[in-house]
């Protein structure tokens, strides 16, 4: 099953969406987050599950439903913050389509005090096929804590990300958005001071027109301890960001994200592997993260703007 899910297009019981998890880590993640203990490695799992109160299954169906492995795009929408949850939800029915073959907004559902706003759009945002059906649109999530101006959308690449943007303005009547750079003014350092643990990897873009080398990439050494080595620390590193003629691309690396997930051996918090897209600003989680922490991590995002 694909994740996130179109409620209009799914009606899977919350014992069949756990079930369909990708892996038996996923699961444990999902339950963690719903505050559920229970030992998803036996084999009476599934029996376990069906045993589940109502309350708890909803709690963990709604960890999963819109979450997963996840490419998060960025957004301020000034007048975001005038769009309450009871008129974000009381417009579902009301408002019509943008376009047969455009993006869609499908339904608006309200969850963990934000607005969930679930869209079908066109691969990669593309109208030129007037011919595409259900299959050929991809779900993506537009989320946001309402009387706040940061939206977040989950979508698998840019084009697809700015489609999504574009059928959310159309339906709740707002102005244009503007793309958020994880390197406008200060907010890279507050966003790293914030959450990143340290960067494996590095790609910077040579901006000086008249060097043959356009992309520079750097890796960390293997750690003889097993706990990451941040490329940051290395001098020739820091002289690199600090140059002129450079600019930062992307890294990949591990955040800190408070949230009742722990590690496989139960001996910590899941500390999730990402890669950071900075001008695009854009997130990709590397692993399941369940909605808990894509929460925290949106308002964190939020925090250091």
């Amino acid at each position: 099953m694909n994740l996130p899910l179109d409620p209009t297009q799914n009606d899977a019981s919350p014992q069949e969406l756990i079930r369909s998890l990708p892996s038996q880590t996923a699961r444990r993640r999902v339950l963690q987050a719903a505050g559920v203990s229970m030992d998803v490695d036996d084999r009476s799992f599934a029996d376990a599950l069906d045993e589940l109160t109502q309350i708890q299954l909803r709690r963990a169906a709604s960890q999963l439903q819109f979450a997963g492995e996840r490419t998060v795009f960025y957004y301020r929408i000034r007048d975001l913050h005038q769009v309450s949850a009871e008129g974000a939800t009381g417009r579902v029915g009301d408002v019509g389509s943008p376009g047969v073959y455009g993006s869609e907004v499908q339904t608006v559902v309200s969850e963990h005090d934000r607005i969930y706003v679930v869209c079908n759009v066109p691969d990669t945002g593309s109208q030129t096929q007037l011919t595409l059906t259900k299959e050929d649109r991809p779900t993506t999530v537009a989320t946001f804590e309402p009387r706040t101006q940061l939206l977040a959308v989950r979508a698998p690449d840019e084009g697809t990300a700015d489609a999504t943007v574009q059928a959310f303005l159309s339906y709740f009547e707002l102005e244009e958005s503007t793309p958020i750079s994880f390197l406008d003014g200060g907010f890279r350092g507050r966003f790293e001071d914030a959450c990143v643990d340290g960067y494996s990897t590095l790609r910077l873009q040579n901006t000086n027109s008249y060097d043959n080398t356009r992309e520079i990439e750097i890796r960390s050494k293997e750690p003889e301890t097993g706990e990451l080595s941040d490329v940051r620390a290395d001098a020739i590193v820091e002289d690199l960001l600090r140059r002129g003629d450079t600019e930062l691309d992307s890294a990949t690396g591990i955040i800190s994200i408070p949230s009742d997930v722990q590690t496989s051996d139960g001996w910590g918090p899941f500390n999730p592997r990402v890669t950071v897209g900075f001008p695009d600003g854009c997130v990709i989680f590397e692993q399941f993260v369940p909605e808990q922490i894509l929460i925290a991590f949106d308002d964190i995002v939020r925090e250091s703007l």
